[in-house]
């Protein structure tokens, strides 16, 4: 299914796409992710002075546009000339209205057009409303309007070909970029108007993916930690339902651990790979990494950078994120998360418990019996989701970063 997506300032189009958008000027803190019962808004907003700054400093201003103006409506001008050459009578019979549009593009300036695309717009939306009956006859019209503009009128409203020399504006304005028509739009508008670009359509459709990143930002934690925290309540309930079961009880102590070590490996895994800084910081700081590499030649350099992202997972994916050495090496180093030494210290003890479930039978080394009771779940509990929420946080406050 065929959508679409445009850019509006005010109440006019600059651009439109179908299944597709571009970002244009509009820059990762313009984004917006506003979901309510009745509607919803996923895209980019920026305001009428942010837009005009971001122009100028591109080189979009009014003599750069009649510049760029001029150039194309000369095109047009020679391309008519030329038709009318070669049609010659018959041109007068089957095109009457091209030669009052040439007329229109000869006498008329970019002043013409910015005092005509209000009009030519209203007329154009009353004309949709009312079955395609444009009415360019009122008396308010010709009163106010010369010869030459109501023709130029007639022009901006017509279904004209502007084959093989488009123009980027709306209402055959005459321009190469949707920077010059953004430019002479904003002349029209009110300062304190909105540019906007809504890809909600298109994210439904399956066109453009959605802003994860702003979702949880807005949200305070990962999709990771909003899944592993529902896994821990689900073992911890569990447990609970049963807490005279000990066999019960001692996988529900390991599958707390094993929750928080795919949480960790599954938001390590992503920061690495999705932020450029944090993946230079694993590459020349994450020690195993380093070891896990053989030295290559200068002529292998991009054969080894296609291969980087593949390696990366390879090694994270070798790491034990349970491990208290792995986290205290990997968190503070790659993505500057901060864990308190109390902390580690709680999670290594649990961790040594859990290891001794696992691998020994649940039998300490000293070949004692490990007991594990209802309390020592929920205890467990409440430091997985203290170590989850502690990280994520700190995930959660670099989402945004440009």
């Amino acid at each position: 299914m065929s959508t679409w997506a445009r850019i509006e300032l005010g109440d006019y189009t600059i651009d439109e796409w179908q299944n597709t958008y571009h970002k244009w000027l509009f820059k990762g803190s313009d984004r917006f992710r506003e979901i309510d019962h009745d509607s919803q808004f996923i895209g980019y907003r920026m305001e009428a002075k942010q837009l005009k700054r971001r122009l100028e400093l591109r080189g979009v201003n009014r003599q750069s546009v009649e510049l760029e103006f001029n150039e194309h409506k000369t095109l047009w001008v020679q391309d008519l000339e030329s038709l009318f050459q070669t049609l010659g009578d018959k041109a007068k019979e089957n095109l009457p209205d091209y030669y009052l549009y040439l007329d229109s593009l000869q006498k008329c300036s970019l002043d013409s057009w910015l005092k005509l695309i209000p009009i030519a717009h209203r007329l154009c939306r009353l004309a949709q409303k009312y079955e395609n009956c444009l009415r360019l006859d009122s008396q308010q019209l010709q009163a106010s309007l010369t010869e030459a503009e109501l023709n130029l009128l007639k022009f901006m409203c017509s279904n004209y070909d502007e084959s093989p020399y488009y123009t980027s504006g709306g209402y055959h304005f005459p321009c190469k970029s949707i920077d010059s028509y953004a430019w002479s739009i904003l002349q029209l508008v009110e300062p304190d108007s909105v540019c906007k670009l809504d890809i909600s359509v298109l994210i439904d459709s399956g066109w453009a993916n959605d802003f994860d990143d702003l979702a949880e930002y807005h949200e305070g934690q990962t999709k990771f930690c909003e899944r592993a925290n529902a896994e821990v309540l689900e073992i911890t309930r569990l447990s609970e339902s049963d807490g005279a079961n000990p066999v019960l009880l001692r996988l529900s102590y390991s599958g707390l651990i094993t929750i928080l070590e795919a949480y960790l490996s599954d938001v390590a895994k992503r920061q690495v790979l999705n932020k450029g800084a944090i993946k230079r910081r694993f590459v020349e700081r994450f020690e195993p990494f380093g070891k896990s590499q053989k030295s290559f030649k200068i002529t292998e350099l991009y054969s080894k950078m296609e291969q980087l992202d593949k390696l990366i997972i390879e090694c994270i994916d070798c790491q034990s994120f349970h491990s208290v050495k792995t986290i205290n090496s990997f968190f503070p180093s790659v993505l500057l998360v901060s864990l308190s030494s109390c902390l580690l210290q709680r999670l290594s003890d649990a961790v040594d418990t859990r290891h001794d479930i696992v691998h020994r039978a649940g039998k300490t080394r000293e070949g004692e019996p490990i007991e594990v009771t209802l309390k020592a779940i929920q205890k467990l509990s409440a430091l997985v989701l203290e170590v989850m929420v502690l990280v994520d946080k700190q995930i959660v406050d670099g989402l945004l970063d440009d």
